[in-house]
């Protein structure tokens, strides 16, 4: 006689209930067993591949993740010392750009290419200035193309220019900053992704019309700076995936490990310092180049006041152009026994370097009247760790 076979299996205890287990005909009953063992291999087999594939759903999609979030500071400041009280106000027009096409390629093709290459199609640096960012900027000044060059063990990993005359992938300097708007999307998150690791940058309004942030081409990304007083491109730095982590110029939310810049020490950290002025100086000069205004010229004596209210700054944990220790400008260029007839000051603090400083005082009022004035003729930088200062004077 058949009888009914049925099977209950329970998730919670783990437990199988075999009921009316029987055989079709007499003389059977030993097959009992192994049925009972069959069914019970096969519902296992079925419920564990479940499980498995809970388990993995949970660890994809349902699992907490760790997130962090940095947030960039940057402060700035301005002052100016004049004879009198009147100041004339700086009016420039720029003409519209076109751009200069040569043999060198769009200046982010560098990306990725070994410095032999780099050398043999431009020739030896002018100079070698190191970072602490894994690489060491090679500063190419020709005549009418200025351009940095961060090569590290891996090559080229970032390069800027702020010249009319250097070929860039679709745009120029000068360009408007609505043609560039309409080239490249400029969103307010920018997202790398390495490996299982993801890196969301978020910019702020402010940072989207002033320096936004956009990707190239695969590993290769674009910080595009802007004048937002002539809305007008300044200078471009492209990066790779690695240094855009290590700067992290904008507000991070992350999840995995970050590149951390190397803590310099002893003589690479005064390398460090004195490059950032030097190149903070020519920055300055290829602005006022732009603006038809004369070149400055390097003022030592002002640079050594730069350099120890930057250090003074940094050391005594304050931000100010008045310094608890050395009063005002006009008391430390006197202490430093600097002659002059006028005088300004731009301050700045926690930029990535002194390209973003450079760019900073460009797009704020009182560090662009300093940096475009007609009347101040030579300039002294300086840097200690993240604390920038220029020192305009006009000599007496």
């Amino acid at each position: 006689m058949n009888k009914v076979f049925s099977f209950h299996f329970s998730l919670k205890t783990g437990k199988m209930n075999l009921n009316g287990v029987s055989s079709y005909r007499k003389g059977v009953t030993g097959m009992k067993p192994f049925l009972a063992f069959l069914i019970t291999f096969i519902v296992f087999l079925s419920v564990a591949y479940i499980g498995y594939d809970l388990l993995d759903e949970l660890s994809t999609e349902d699992r907490p993740e760790l997130q962090l979030t940095l947030e960039p500071n940057f402060e700035a400041e301005s002052e100016f010392l004049a004879p009198d009280e009147e100041e004339e106000e700086n009016t420039d027009e720029n003409e519209s750009n076109e751009v200069f096409r040569s043999s060198e390629g769009d200046l982010h093709e560098w990306i990725g290419q070994e410095e032999e290459k780099l050398v043999d199609d431009l020739g030896d640096p002018d100079r070698v200035d190191v970072t602490p960012y894994g690489y060491d900027w090679h500063v190419y000044q020709f005549e009418d193309r200025y351009k940095q060059f961060g090569i590290s063990e891996e090559g080229v990993v970032t390069a800027f220019t702020n010249s009319e005359a250097v070929q860039l992938k679709d745009m120029g300097i000068n360009e408007e900053y609505e043609t560039v708007s309409d080239i490249y999307s400029f969103d307010s998150e920018q997202t790398v992704t390495q490996g299982l690791s993801s890196y969301t940058f978020t910019l702020t309004e402010t940072e989207l019309r002033s320096r936004p942030l956009v990707q190239i081409e695969d590993g290769v990304w674009a910080q595009l700076y802007f004048d937002t007083f002539t809305n007008q491109l300044s200078s471009v730095r492209y990066l790779n995936d690695e240094v855009l982590l290590t700067h992290r110029p904008y507000s991070l939310q992350y999840t995995g490990e970050l590149p951390e810049k190397e803590q310099l020490t002893g003589e690479e950290k005064e390398e460090w310092d004195e490059s950032q002025a030097r190149q903070i100086f020519d920055l300055s000069n290829k602005i006022r180049e732009r603006h038809e205004l004369d070149l400055l010229s390097w003022h030592s004596e002002a640079a050594e006041t730069a350099y120890y209210h930057s250090k003074d700054m940094f050391d005594n944990e304050y931000f100010s152009h008045t310094s608890p220790n050395h009063g005002e400008l006009k008391d430390r260029l006197e202490s430093d026994d600097v002659s002059y007839r006028m005088a300004a000051e731009n301050i700045a603090a926690r930029y990535v370097d002194g390209i973003a400083a450079v760019e900073g005082w460009l797009n704020s009022e009182g560090h662009r009247v300093n940096l475009l004035s007609e009347d101040l003729t030579h300039l002294g930088a300086g840097v200690y760790e993240d604390y920038y200062t220029q020192n305009f004077i006009t000599p007496r």
